[in-house]
């Protein structure tokens, strides 16, 4: 089976996302499971501390008011969770407590009492890539005195990769055309109708199966699936919701031609790496976040993908959908130099990478 290593990091050991521990530090020892109140540090994944406040009320939030330091690790696998949580939780850090604890009110710093904690709270967020997400988290919500700073990598793209990556003859053609720009609160739709003008007539018109539509987020999903099931496309999906049983049939019926576009989203594709058979064309509706899933699926072009005879039917095709908003992501598949110039405003609106 095919299961690429960082799949095999991620998800090796125990996988719970619901924990939340206490440790109390003392010079003689290092206790596990102690009350959050007498805690040094405190072990937990979001999920663990949002279900924490929900169920302790009014001062629900009070075990979270004396953090000196917090380390948002693996953000980028967080984000494949549920976002919220971390906004929720630290949105509810360094609050005023509602009650003492048995606190000796004496040995509280001034700045503490004055509210004052979140602006000499550090906060450090690891992430395998950036998003627009943690940017935002880092600048609404982390307010250090000593300002912020952010390490910002120079990405050569993986345009290359995923050229390799393609066992038939006839080269890659990776065409990537712009979404007229709008404005945030009317990006979606600007891409939807970009969807439904470029691409949607060439899934419903086109005899031949094989045609891999990926999408990023299930919002967009739900959507797209609507538009084919309006426009009666043959179709099949896997999704984050999809359960094993359903989305193996669903890339066999797929495989086999039965149906002649498999959608997928990226957060299925994160939790279940398979291999998807029988990809003629690949067209993402929005880019990836992380690059290695642009070059994965790009490599399942050319598998099974010829007539009896062993001839290859068409050239191997990934079309792109981008836009000024996909800025991150671009540049991680591109290259920071290509996206640099793709973003420009008098740019072109198809770029073609062979």
């Amino acid at each position: 089976m095919w299961i690429p290593e960082d799949h095999k990091q991620v998800f090796r050991g125990n996988t719970d996302d619901h924990f939340r521990l206490g440790v109390k530090v003392t010079k003689a020892s290092v206790r596990m499971y102690v009350d959050f109140f007498g805690s040094d540090v405190l072990v937990a994944s979001p999920l663990g501390l949002v279900t924490r406040l929900q169920e302790s009320g009014a001062n629900a939030s009070d075990f979270l008011s004396s953090l000196e330091v917090l380390i948002i690790d693996h953000a980028d696998v967080i984000a494949a969770q549920n976002w919220n949580h971390v906004v929720t939780t630290v949105q509810s850090v360094n609050a005023l407590p509602k009650e003492t604890h048995g606190t000796d009110v004496m040995r509280v710093h001034e700045t503490h009492l004055n509210g004052h904690a979140k602006h000499l709270r550090q906060t450090v967020l690891l992430s395998s890539h950036a998003s627009a997400e943690m940017n935002a988290l880092m600048r609404n919500e982390c307010a250090n005195v000593e300002g912020r700073a952010r390490w910002r990598e120079t990405h050569a793209g993986v345009l290359g990769v995923a050229a390799n990556s393609v066992r038939n003859a006839g080269g890659l053609r990776q065409q990537f055309e712009r979404v007229p720009d709008a404005p945030i609160d009317r990006a979606d739709d600007a891409r939807f109708k970009h969807f439904t003008r470029r691409v949607l007539p060439k899934l419903r018109e086109n005899p031949q199966p094989g045609s891999l539509l990926f999408v990023r987020s299930y919002l967009d999903f739900v959507r797209v699936r609507n538009a084919l099931t309006k426009a009666e496309v043959s179709f099949c999906v896997n999704s984050e919701y999809t359960d094993l049983k359903n989305g193996a049939r669903a890339r066999s019926l797929f495989a086999d031609g039965r149906k002649r576009v498999l959608l997928v989203t990226e957060r299925a594709h994160f939790y279940h790496r398979r291999r998807i058979r029988g990809v003629r064309e690949v067209f993402f509706y929005s880019l990836p976040d992380r690059e290695k899933f642009y070059s994965e699926m790009v490599s399942f072009l050319g598998d099974d993908a010829s007539d009896a005879d062993g001839t290859r039917l068409s050239a191997p095709t990934a079309n792109v959908a981008f836009s000024a908003y996909d800025a991150l992501q671009l540049e991680r598949v591109v290259g920071s130099k290509r996206a640099k110039k793709m973003l420009a405003p008098d740019a072109n609106s198809t770029f073609i990478f062979t």
